[in-house]
């Protein structure tokens, strides 16, 4: 009853536009794994009776699938007020294996509850985060002093896009797998700490104006301390610069419909993207591979010249002119070995650490010659160690 005020509370906040357009994402699909509800059923509805419709079809879920729907009509602000107090009225139900633990900190009193596990993936694996101490936390910054990026006060460390191309026009260009993969990144993402903005099955077009709208972000950006950005598609090489490929693509039909690595880091610019300035931007790029500016005025910094593309460190699946390997039933190798990785190490490395031991271990993992695969960092120009401190 709780949860379903709360949501209704959140539908008042729409305008009457707003809220149609909240409907229409309702009736024509949230996500591809989630059914919409038929037309007919809020055909003239008013908010309480969206609500019930959602509770009625999403059940325990409609709460969930709300905050998702803001998100899609770019309702952030709300989205993220509706997910805090949604997470505010959960019962904890103390049971074997599961703690809590209280840290009293500066007066302060923080229960932290453990992220919840990893689906059980197809291999049999499951795998959960293992979690920073506030004290190894207070350790390194007292430790490190200006050689690491400060996290934000708040818990939530910011938000993440995840883009996955897995339906192409052309089937011979679907990859089986990667809705494995984008299930995996979305909850190492959430596990981190990360409010996740999760797109699919886009043109190069469209995945320029993801990106470039997640730049504009102000309110997710601007108190977060870091943003993770993550495309998975087909690449290639194309005039020696980097492409991903749209769902459109065909060599010959439409070679256009691709999207340039490049323009991430042009989107996220200390220009294009202020609120992100002197914070860690990391991309994540899962394909095969075939000076200093004035910043605005408004821009509340000591003095207004930066470099223009500082703080980036892009991490790619594979070295230039090679391909990157996808099992059907198990997912890529690369977002595999970053999860292992991660969720083992992540509470005491930091972030080039961890990138590290990924190469590492894709370097030497058993298997057959050709698909022994070797990441790439490519334009890193972090100007400090990044530690992710998951579970703060």
């Amino acid at each position: 009853m709780e949860a379903t005020k709360r949501l209704l509370e959140a539908l008042k906040e729409l305008k009457k536009a707003e809220l149609k357009e909240f409907i229409w994402h309702l009736c024509n699909g949230v996500a591809a794994d989630i059914e919409p509800i038929p037309r007919g059923n809020l055909e003239e509805a008013d908010r309480q009776d969206v609500v019930d419709c959602m509770v009625e079809q999403y059940s325990d879920d409609a709460g969930k699938i709300t905050v998702q729907v803001l998100r899609n009509i770019k309702q952030n602000n709300l989205a993220n007020h509706l997910e805090s107090k949604l997470q505010e009225g959960v019962c904890v139900c103390v049971c074997v294996n599961i703690y809590i633990y209280i840290y009293i900190y500066r007066h302060e009193i923080k229960i932290l509850l453990p992220v919840e596990p990893q689906p059980i993936q197809s291999d049999g694996k499951r795998r959960s985060m293992t979690q920073s101490s506030q004290e190894f936390k207070r350790k390194k910054l007292q430790e490190m002093g200006d050689e690491i990026y400060i996290p934000a006060k708040s818990q939530r460390k910011g938000s993440a896009l995840l883009i996955t191309n897995i339906v192409f026009d052309y089937e011979v260009n679907n990859r089986p797998g990667a809705e494995i993969d984008e299930e995996n990144m979305e909850w190492l993402l959430r596990a981190l700490g990360y409010n996740v903005e999760k797109r699919r099955n886009l043109s190069g077009e469209a995945i320029d104006r993801e990106v470039r709208n997640f730049s504009k972000l102000l309110s997710g950006h601007r108190d977060a301390d870091s943003t993770f950005v993550v495309i998975m598609s087909h690449g290639a090489r194309i005039n020696n610069k980097d492409a991903i490929l749209g769902v459109h693509y065909h060599l010959s039909r439409n070679p256009n419909d691709v999207y340039f690595v490049d323009e991430t880091f042009s989107h996220l610019n200390s220009v294009n993207c202020p609120a992100l300035i002197d914070k860690p931007k990391v991309i994540l790029i899962n394909a095969c591979r075939g000076g200093g500016v004035e910043v605005p005025d408004q821009v509340p910094r000591p003095d207004t010249w930066v470099h223009w593309k500082t703080d980036f460190v892009c991490f790619m699946s594979t070295v230039p002119d090679t391909a990157s390997y996808r099992n059907t039933k198990t997912g890529s190798h690369f977002i595999n070995y970053i999860l292992d990785v991660f969720c083992e190490c992540a509470h005491e490395d930091d972030l080039m650490e961890l990138f590290r031991k990924v190469t590492n271990c894709m370097a030497t993992r058993p298997g057959r010659t050709f698909d022994k695969l070797l990441p790439c960092l490519e334009r890193t120009s972090l100007t400090k160690k990044f530690y992710l401190f998951p579970g703060l």
